[in-house]
């Protein structure tokens, strides 16, 4: 894959048509279905768009970021902007990551461009001054823009999900009002986690049912879905379904 020159848009999305996943319309369209974007997409398999994002990285990734920054999302394939937050979050200085997302953050229009972003954040994962970046993905998370509040949330599951920030993340869960569909979907995403690696307070937020009807039942529903909870829990925690 090394003699690709991915910062050439052009051979970038030669490369990915030749590597697609999906060659039948219908395939591709239940493939558009999952990953519900706006923008075309190829049918990428996320392993090659992985190795993409790691070739990019090696080279002269801030030539192709730069580039990338320019570009209308409305003109770009998914996959594009999903490498794009690969290789932003592939990027080792957090400071210059974070300077990164803010653009890309504009770009985004799909889940899955955010999970797949957040649990690659390597960087951010192992450092060992998170206190510096909480706040910024904290507030990130009270957005009115679906995807970035997604993006806050599922950051703050996938790198700070630790005794030290539990009860403030508890806390945002609480009093997070955007209701649309992949937030409230990203926070009972992130309860059902906190709750098997924080029982007591996550419990305690559950039975005290401040949460809204969609977060409190799909959290249960989820936590009754999870093999790491204990049957006696699941029958405890559909008591307290709204």
């Amino acid at each position: 894959m090394s003699e690709h020159s991915f910062e050439d848009r052009q051979n970038l999305i030669e490369f990915l048509k030749s590597n697609k996943k999906y060659e039948a319309e219908e395939d591709v369209a239940k493939h558009l279905a999952v990953v519900n974007t706006k923008q075309k997409v190829i049918g990428v398999p996320m392993a090659v768009a992985r190795k993409v994002a790691k070739e990019i990285l090696k080279g002269d990734y801030k030539k192709f970021l730069e580039e990338a920054k320019q570009q209308n999302s409305k003109d770009e394939y998914y996959e594009e902007t999903l490498i794009q937050g690969l290789v932003i979050a592939g990027i080792k200085d957090i400071d210059e990551m974070i300077q990164n997302l803010e653009w890309w953050c504009e770009k985004i229009d799909s889940w899955a461009h955010v999970d797949s972003v957040c649990s690659t954040m390597k960087s951010l994962k192992k450092c060992n001054n998170k206190d510096k970046y909480f706040d910024y993905f904290y507030e990130m998370c009270f957005s009115d823009k679906e995807f970035v509040a997604r993006l806050g949330i599922i950051t703050l599951m996938c790198n700070f999900l630790e005794e030290k920030y539990i009860d403030q993340i508890l806390n945002m869960c609480e009093k997070v009002t955007n209701d649309a569909f992949y937030v409230q979907m990203g926070l009972a995403w992130l309860l059902s986690v906190s709750f098997v690696k924080f029982r007591e307070k996550t419990f305690e937020l559950i039975k005290r049912k401040v949460l809204s009807k969609f977060v409190q039942n799909k959290t249960i529903s989820k936590c009754h879905d999870s093999f790491r909870v204990t049957a006696e829990d699941k029958a405890e925690l559909k008591k307290h379904r709204k």
